[in-house]
């Protein structure tokens, strides 16, 4: 496996498990990122199967109305129609990207994208509210910043950091290769909040392309009609020693896109993350991102950088500390 796929997983599964049986502590979570990342290098090693769940499931939690799928050639005809205006699309995409999502358990976050440039934010959320220097809820006071992830510029060159703003920690690594596509073992990233591309218009047709989507009908979202692209459930076996430690053996991801249907960009993304098959139980994570694009003012391309407050002290990974 090349380095570049295993970061963009490890990416991924940081990201969609970030709720899974989160107690009280928030800090629990940060902790827990290293162990993920041994977590999604074993899933990845140990194969991928397609599972039998249907994507039902994910179209029901969006809000709005949805239409009846139509017949096969109406779906042919829908895809086609999608890869014939992904050009047109891919021309204008210059705006930034913003996601605002809410997972479950209360946990607000949001992600800023421009080029190659991109943010990933979490909250504590209401429920949560202030944290202490130890990462713990004190569900006093409102929704605060936790944590934040995805590139910075340091010393003008371009880099990966992950902040964690309760005990003012940071760590720089490597930038992460963007996905090109959700096909294959990288669909396992989309059960979560979303991982930023470069293009979403030229990431809806590769996706499509390679089978891992498809048109399945038209939703109605804030009054406005959008198409609906549905991915194709995938599951993962985790590896022995990672199936211990989480009481788990399968993670199985889902997701939806909602696009605009004439520029074909996302509206709204839903994702949905369940690990079962072990003593700890089925678990089902949700996240649904009503998504935003703002025209490139230096102020908005700003935003998708994170910045690493001035006192901050580096370390070699924030989780491990």
């Amino acid at each position: 496996m090349s380095t570049n796929v295993e970061d963009l997983l490890r990416e991924g599964m940081q990201r969609f498990t970030e709720g899974v049986r989160a107690p009280a502590g928030l800090a629990y979570r940060a902790a827990q990122r290293r162990r993920r990342r041994r977590i999604v290098r074993g899933a990845m090693l140990g194969g991928a199967a397609v599972a039998t769940a249907t994507a039902a499931a994910v179209a029901m939690i969006a809000a709005g109305t949805v239409a009846q799928p139509g017949t096969s050639l109406a779906q042919a005809r829908a895809a086609a129609l999608v890869v014939s205006r992904v050009k047109h699309a891919l021309a204008s995409e210059h705006n930034v990207f913003v996601g605002r999502t809410l997972s479950t358990g209360d946990q607000p976050s949001v992600t800023w994208a421009y080029g190659a440039h991109n943010r990933f934010e979490e909250f504590t959320g209401t429920q949560c509210g202030r944290v202490n220097t130890s990462g713990d809820c004190s569900h006093q006071g409102g929704s605060q910043r936790y944590l934040a992830t995805g590139t910075a510029l340091v010393n003008g060159k371009l880099t990966g950091a992950y902040v964690t703003y309760f005990d003012h920690k940071y760590s720089l690594s490597p930038v992460y290769k963007m996905p090109a596509s959700a096909c294959g073992r990288t669909a396992i990233t989309m059960g979560g909040p979303p991982l930023p591309t470069q293009h979403w218009s030229s990431f809806i047709k590769a996706t499509l392309d390679c089978g891992a989507a498809k048109v399945t009908g038209h939703v109605w979202i804030n009054g406005q009609e959008t198409i609906q692209i549905t991915g194709k459930p995938i599951t993962v076996r985790l590896g022995r020693g990672e199936a211990n430690a989480v009481h788990e053996k399968y993670a199985r991801a889902l997701w939806t896109l909602y696009v605009n249907p004439s520029s074909y960009l996302p509206v709204r993304m839903i994702g949905v993350t369940e690990t079962f098959g072990g003593s700890g139980g089925h678990t089902r994570f949700e996240s649904v991102t009503n998504v935003h694009w703002l025209p490139p003012t230096s102020a908005n391309v700003a935003k998708a950088l994170v910045t690493i407050p001035p006192g901050y002290h580096q370390v070699k990974s924030p989780a491990d500390q």
